[in-house]
């Protein structure tokens, strides 16, 4: 069980990585474009368009295996409460196939905000606050639970910040750094995939976790 469980967790280490050198990438790629300015959306319409809608689908697909690793590491711990964040991880996967489905071009730029940003945001930011729950429920996992909480409170700021940076209506989206903080909030969000899933591979590295996790926790497996 170890070995397919520590490849699930790679997914969600490589799978933020991957999707932010490919946005960046795909930003150069594309003439004219600003990432000061423009969000990571804008890359999945118009010229290249492929590069971001295949980011898109990439991440989706490595998310829902680090779903069902997270699911699989957590649950001699936490029993029932895993598949729950398992569950909520694959929400946010989810989101990332509606991105693809509806890009944010006009006539689906609103379906695209609701599930590629909305859903995938509001997911993530569960994933992350109901994380720091049940990594206080794991032996030496309580940094790991401040680092989830942190990263929750960071991100909800950031979160409300883009509804005022990239709103037409707004004198802040005159300002031109909307695609800045939406990078920024999408790098802390996401990076907290690729932390955990490194934390949660060394742990079943070093020590025999899951074996020992009822003596540990008192928690059923």
């Amino acid at each position: 069980m170890r070995t397919p469980t520590r490849v699930l967790l790679a997914a969600g280490v490589a799978g933020p990585i991957l999707f932010v050198v490919i946005f960046t990438v795909a930003g150069w790629l594309r003439p004219n474009y600003s990432a000061m300015v423009s969000p990571v959306s804008d890359l999945g319409v118009g010229e290249n368009a492929w590069i971001q809608n295949a980011n898109f689908l990439l991440f989706g697909i490595l998310l829902i295996a680090y779903a069902i690793g997270f699911r699989q590491a957590l649950a001699p711990f936490v029993g029932r409460r895993a598949t729950r964040s398992g569950i909520v991880i694959g929400t946010a996967a989810l989101g990332l196939f509606g991105a693809v489905a509806f890009p944010a071009a006009p006539e689906t730029g609103l379906l695209h905000f609701l599930l590629g940003f909305l859903v995938v945001m509001v997911a993530s930011l569960g994933a992350a606050f109901y994380g720091a729950r049940l990594f206080r429920r794991l032996p030496g996992g309580r940094r790991l639970a401040r680092y989830s909480t942190w990263t929750g409170i960071i991100s909800v700021v950031l979160f409300g910040c883009t509804f005022f940076v990239l709103n037409p209506a707004s004198p802040l989206e005159q300002a031109g750094i909307g695609g800045l903080v939406n990078r920024i909030l999408a790098i802390i969000v996401f990076a907290w995939y690729a932390v955990t899933g490194a934390w949660l591979s060394l742990r079943l590295d070093c020590g025999g976790a899951t074996r020992s996790a009822k003596e540990l926790t008192g928690v059923p497996s």
